[in-house]
């Protein structure tokens, strides 16, 4: 065969050859089309299910947060059922090797990977945390908890204890992960959705962190585990004292298996006045000052152990008189006063007393603090009043008089307020009332906030409190390295001089040098912890520091109080600096105290003022200055 012949066949063969080399890439590359675009429906597919079952789940959430305590509502059990197959589903058509390959294609892989990490830390959420809590709470309601016949069902508490420590782990698990999640290059339409999650997560960590703190002691503190022994300190605010008022009036109340009772009642007549060798006075860090500061007074009279706005003190002084006098068991302290009863009976609505009078959430203070002296001379009668008030909103209370939820909405005000305190014997429930509202009126540092000190104490021996309000301001100035604060409390005594005629002698001061309708009291100023008192005025004359009562060291008749031989003090108690002076006014007057703190250790930028529950409510003003 002529080579040109052969030089053509081998052409025309080499040409077939790249003709079905071209035909097979056509339909490779075209297979590799379908290929890819079926798999994207796939994919596609797979995340329209998960967006449904995910939006189904947020509904069905809402459903189960609704039924939760709520009486009637539906089994919050069968609810979690719905909810996790819900968010399972979503999780499971994330969780496929062919979506965690187009994880790592570009634009479209970081889309599908926080959308994945979404779903499955949901459904890890619902499954570990949803799901105890949900079988735990079933059938609970908030009328389930509620008082009836001397008590509450303290079971569901022991029951709901596990499941809360439950859905703690599981919402700190799940906002690991919702933090780990990176939206840098995710869009809007998904980074708004997961942000909302993150958000959710970030908001509901810490409330469980302190219920699951708070869980485990409340079945034990309402006797389940045995009987309890609160001791009920009533703090009457027409004689104030720091922490609220004078507590001539005790009871004993007794819990066992969420069962209440009424025990031993007492009053100031109960106990020596005064005490030769105190039963307990505070010694020990923070209390070396507390002679100077508050002298024995506060440690020898029952009504004198709340001149110090520190609980503990005073509730460790409430237990050893209480114990040495009429004995028993002592496993806490609780202290309220008549604003925070009034607060109550928005709760329970009206009570009737022994005297036959109606008590409701508008008279029972003016009617506790007032009226009851002016109609009772006779002090033994006004005890058996106030002893009337405590056992009828006790019994209202104890008998499921009233709504729960307004007993809850009661108790913020209370705490808000610093009305109501509480004191336990055993250290893990004292040291979570430390970190809470009910634990003490100071916290022991200025990391969370920077708290000042305004607390009054009757030193009047009379019932006048009752017209004496305050006003507070305080300026900061932390444009300086050394922070300085200047606190001013206006204290008026707001009695018109027309009604002195018509005092009752048991609210009128019998103090000699105190005029007809005036008061006298003392003024504690607390700084900072680790600050430093400059200098304190009163009406704007400079205090010069007394030394304890020797009022001979006073050099200013009328701002040191020498008259009186009430001398100014200071010193150091649970180290913050403190000044007490000595106030004395007529009627429808006032006068100012102004105290100047400088440094402290740790001071947040957070600035508060805690000061002594008064009749009425005080009114604080803090201004920051500007900094150039």
């Amino acid at each position: 065969m002529p080579k040109a012949q052969n030089r053509k066949k081998q052409r025309t063969r080499a040409q077939q050859i790249r003709r079905r080399i071209t035909i097979g890439g056509v339909v490779a590359l075209v297979l590799g089309v379908v290929a890819v675009v079926l798999l994207t429906v796939y994919v596609g597919n797979r995340a329209l299910i998960a967006k449904d079952q995910l939006e189904a789940a947020q509904g069905r959430l809402t459903a189960f947060k609704s039924a939760l305590g709520q009486p009637n509502a539906p089994s919050t059990a069968a609810l979690y059922a719905q909810l996790q197959a819900n968010t399972s589903k979503a999780a499971q058509q994330v969780d496929d090797p062919v979506w965690s390959l187009y994880e790592k294609v570009p634009v479209v892989g970081p889309n599908l990977k926080a959308f994945r990490q979404t779903a499955d830390l949901v459904d890890d959420l619902v499954h570990d945390g949803v799901g105890p809590l949900a079988k735990a709470a079933d059938g609970i309601s908030v009328e389930s908890l509620k008082p009836k016949d001397g008590g509450i069902d303290i079971q569901p508490l022991k029951k709901l204890t596990p499941a809360i420590a439950d859905i703690d782990d599981a919402i700190t698990a799940a906002d690991r992960s919702a933090s780990a999640i990176d939206t840098k290059d995710v869009l809007p339409q998904l980074k708004q959705p997961i942000g909302q999650v993150q958000s959710m997560l970030q908001e509901a960590a810490p409330v469980t962190h302190e219920l699951r703190k708070v869980m485990p002691v409340l079945y034990p503190a309402l006797g389940g585990e045995g009987a309890r022994h609160y001791l009920l300190i009533f703090q009457n605010n027409a004689e104030e004292r720091a922490s609220g008022g004078n507590p001539a009036s005790m009871a004993m109340l007794v819990v066992k298996n969420g069962k209440i009772s009424l025990g031993k009642q007492g009053d100031s007549g109960n106990f020596p006045r005064p005490y030769t060798v105190p039963p307990y006075t505070p010694t020990g860090k923070g209390n070396g000052d507390w002679p100077k500061i508050y002298t024995d007074y506060a440690s020898t009279y029952v009504t004198n152990i709340t001149m110090t706005p520190d609980f503990p003190s005073t509730a460790k002084m409430a237990r050893a008189m209480w114990r040495d006098q009429l004995g028993g068991k002592v496993d806490g302290v609780i202290s309220f006063d008549p604003v925070a009863l009034s607060y109550l009976l928005r709760a329970t609505g009206p009570v009737r007393l022994v005297d036959g009078t109606v008590v409701d959430a508008n008279n029972a203070v003016p009617f506790l603090l007032y009226d009851v002296y002016a109609k009772n001379p006779n002090p033994d009668v006004q005890d058996a009043i106030f002893a009337s008030a405590a056992q009828a909103v006790f019994g209202a209370v104890t008998n499921g008089q009233g709504d729960p939820k307004s007993y809850l909405a009661q108790l913020q005000p209370m705490m808000a307020e610093q009305r109501l305190k509480m004191w336990s014997v055993r250290s893990d429930e004292q040291k979570l009332l430390m970190d809470s509202p009910l634990g003490n009126m100071l916290p022991e540092d200025n990391t969370e906030k920077t708290v000042l000190g305004v607390y009054n104490n009757d030193d009047a021996t009379s019932k006048m409190s009752y017209f004496m309000d305050e006003q507070i301001a305080v300026t900061t100035d932390t444009c300086q390295a050394t922070p300085k604060y200047t606190v001013s409390a206006k204290v008026i005594n707001t009695l018109p001089v027309a009604q002195i005629s018509s005092l009752p002698e048991y609210v009128k001061a019998h103090q000699p040098r105190i005029v007809a309708g005036g008061d006298r009291q003392w003024v504690q100023v607390y700084g900072p912890v680790g600050a430093k008192l400059k200098a304190v005025y009163i009406d704007g004359k400079k205090v010069v520091w007394g030394n304890a009562f020797s009022y001979k060291f006073n050099t200013v008749y009328d701002a040191t109080g020498q008259l009186d031989h009430r001398p100014a003090v200071k010193g150091t108690m649970y180290d913050r600096p403190v000044g007490v002076v000595s106030l004395n006014m007529g009627p429808a007057s006032s006068m100012t105290v102004k105290a100047v703190f400088e440094g402290g250790t740790e001071n947040s930028k957070t600035v508060e003022v805690s000061h002594t529950p008064k009749v009425r409510p005080v009114p604080v003003e803090i201004t920051a200055a500007k900094c150039g």
